[in-house]
Formats: structure tokens, C-alpha cells, sequence
């Protein structure tokens, strides 16, 4: 009976201290994320200009990891880019109406291009990296021309 009861304490224990580790990197990645977007939503730019500026930043940023062949950090640059991006339509309400529907519809297709650039470097093929590179220098080109040439968010950071 004692070892009935001992081998059920045992066998419970081992339950217990499995779950703790199966739970626990799920646990530590929530609060990660929790943690990550925190942070990233307090650097966030508040007018177009900034985010714009911040795009082109972080395009300059994969454009040089891409060219030293360092594929593994441009996953976190692209998951930035595409995150700044999809703020600019929110923060260009003054611009006109056709202006607009170009920014949301090249911001869509950047993202895209970002998610596929980021893939292909995730599997370390530089030539489908540097394509999907090229595809993102031109959209971004498209996105900037729609912004009067004086402001901030109309420089060419290339």
C-alpha cells in the first residue's frame, strides 16, 4: 500500500514538473511579446513625416545587412519597417484623396514584399533576399513620391 501511494505521489510529481516545463517557455515568450510590443509602441512616430523617416531608416538598416550577408537580423528589421508602415495611412489623413489610396494600396504591397524579403532570408537565400529587396526599394519610392518634396517625409534617403 505504501508503495502504491508512493508511486503515486511520484508519478504526480513528474506530471507537475513536466507541465511546469512544457508551460514555462510559452509563459516567458508571452511576457516577451507583452514586453517587445510595449516597448516598440512607446518609440513610435506621431506625424507622417516621422514615420516615413523611420521607414526609410530601417530600409537603410536590411539594405546593409543585406549587402554584408547578414540575413539572420533582417527578419526583426522587415517585422519594424512593416509595422512603422502601416501607420503612415492613419497619419496621412491631410493628403488628398488619390494621394491616400496610393499610400494605403503601396503600404499593402510593401508589406507583402517585407514579409517575403524577411522569408527568404529566414532560409538564407540571398539572391530571393536581394529580390524582394528590390521590390521594396521600388514601393517605397512609390510611397515617398506621394508626399510634397519639401516636407520631411519627402526625402529620398537613398
Amino acid at each position: 500500500m505504501k508503495t502504491q501511494k508512493h508511486k503515486s505521489h511520484l508519478a504526480l510529481a513528474l506530471v507537475a514538473g513536466a507541465s511546469l516545463l512544457l508551460a514555462s517557455p510559452f509563459v516567458r515568450a508571452e511576457d516577451k511579446k507583452d514586453h517587445e510590443h510595449a516597448e516598440s509602441s512607446m518609440a513610435m512616430p506621431a506625424t507622417a513625416a516621422a514615420a516615413l523617416d523611420k521607414a526609410h531608416d530601417l530600409h537603410m538598416e536590411i539594405a546593409a545587412l543585406v549587402k554584408a550577408k547578414n540575413l539572420k537580423p533582417v527578419h526583426e528589421s522587415a517585422e519594424k519597417m512593416t509595422e512603422t508602415l502601416n501607420m503612415l495611412p492613419g497619419l496621412s489623413k491631410d493628403l488628398p484623396a488619390d494621394k491616400l489610396k496610393r499610400v494605403e494600396g503601396a503600404v499593402k504591397n510593401l508589406a507583402k514584399a517585407l514579409d517575403a524579403l524577411h522569408d527568404a532570408a529566414d532560409e538564407g537565400n540571398q539572391a530571393g533576399t536581394e529580390k524582394q529587396l528590390s521590390a521594396v526599394d521600388s514601393l517605397l519610392k512609390v510611397v515617398t513620391a506621394q508626399y510634397p518634396a519639401g516636407s520631411a517625409a519627402g526625402h529620398d534617403h537613398k
